[in-house]
């Protein structure tokens, strides 16, 4: 069983999301925006953080700029309906692990939480 941080500023998107971890077997923590997500980052101890890329305020490149510069290494799965190359790139460059496209299915999300996990 994991830990894991979920980060969405969609309420229903946000609750799915930990139902479905949570069926999976993992703990879910749950912010709704970046700076209660850098918080709970530093503060609580997690296995994995699933980001969405589009918040208000602190967007989730950001938040994995800011948990970064702190030492926090946890690997992190963005959630993103952006489409560009750039995006990705950025993320990648930032030190995310796996990107999840919106719309998406949640065995899908699952399963690369899994697979990140294994790392």
């Amino acid at each position: 069983m994991a830990r894991i941080l979920v980060v969405d500023d969609e309420e229903s998107v946000n609750l799915l999301l930990c139902d479905a971890l949570a069926l999976a077997g993992h703990q879910t923590l749950s912010a709704r925006h970046g700076l209660e997500a850098i918080r709970l980052a530093r503060e609580e101890s997690v296995d994995l953080i699933l980001l969405d890329v589009n918040m208000p305020g602190a967007d989730g490149y950001e938040v994995l700029e800011r948990i970064r510069e702190r030492g926090i290494s946890t690997p992190v799965i963005f959630l993103t309906a952006r489409q560009e190359s750039e995006d990705t790139k950025r993320g990648f460059t930032l030190g995310a692990d796996d990107f999840v496209r919106k719309p998406f299915r949640l065995e899908e999300v699952v399963l690369r939480v899994a697979a990140v996990l294994r790392r």
